[in-house]
């Protein structure tokens, strides 16, 4: 059975804890643990704290989250803040 859909985020990172794993927080001010698979490592070698980056988590666990790419700066101001 294939895994469910995940839930997109887009996130800021807070700090670097390796060399693929980052401290993130959601837009809701949460605090993830992100990283990046070993496919998208070429295309990201150093995110930077407070660079916004695409965030995919599962249902299951809110604490870990894939980096899926970098946010476009445009992108993530166009949406309507949070109530």
């Amino acid at each position: 059975m294939p895994p469910p859909n995940p839930i997109r985020a887009t996130g800021v990172i807070l700090a670097a804890r390796g060399p693929r794993l980052y401290d993130a927080a959601l837009p809701n001010g949460c605090p993830v643990t992100a990283f990046v698979t070993p496919k998208k490592a070429a295309g990201l070698e150093a995110l930077t704290p407070g660079a916004r980056v695409h965030l995919e988590l599962t249902a299951y666990d809110f604490s870990t989250a894939r980096i899926a790419g970098l946010a476009d700066q445009e992108e993530v101001e166009a949406r309507p803040p949070l109530p």
